[in-house]
């Protein structure tokens, strides 16, 4: 088979052949179902906001809080996160908003606000990262 047939072989098996660039995955998927966007992350924020988003769904937060951009995430127990990152507090305007204070109240909201109904979710400081990560990058990205 020539090169030409093995590359034309290898695009419609969604393969990319070597060399080439990874295509854009298109918006629409089989079944209906949208394929989520790679992130644009906030500035000077760590952690990887794709695999924060992840999180919200894998660790339950829609369950209790409506999160934007995250299909089920429509909890109304707590506030709505959607572009948290632009309110000046959290934790019922107790406490002042920073990246650097989302995570410790992640990771423990009980120590930061004692009577919270905010559970300690078992997170590791990874995880808090990512998931204040995609908080942060919300603002960034427009909702579809």
């Amino acid at each position: 088979m020539s090169a030409g047939l093995l590359l034309a072989a290898a695009a419609c098996n969604g393969v990319t052949p070597p060399g080439q660039p990874t295509p854009t995955p298109p918006s629409e998927t089989a079944f209906g179902q949208t394929a989520p966007r790679v992130l644009t992350p906030a500035p000077n924020v760590t952690g990887d906001s794709n695999a924060g988003r992840r999180l919200v769904t894998a660790k339950g937060c829609g369950g209790c809080h409506t999160v934007g951009g995250v299909p089920g995430a429509t909890g109304v127990a707590g506030p709505n996160l959607t572009n948290i990152s632009l309110r000046p507090t959290i934790a019922g305007e107790a406490i002042p908003n920073s990246p650097d204070m989302l995570v410790r109240w992640l990771l423990d909201p009980p120590a930061i606000k004692p009577g919270t109904s905010m559970p300690r979710l078992g997170l590791t400081e990874s995880e808090a990262r990512d998931l204040v990560a995609f908080l942060e990058s919300q603002p960034h990205n427009a909702q579809p």
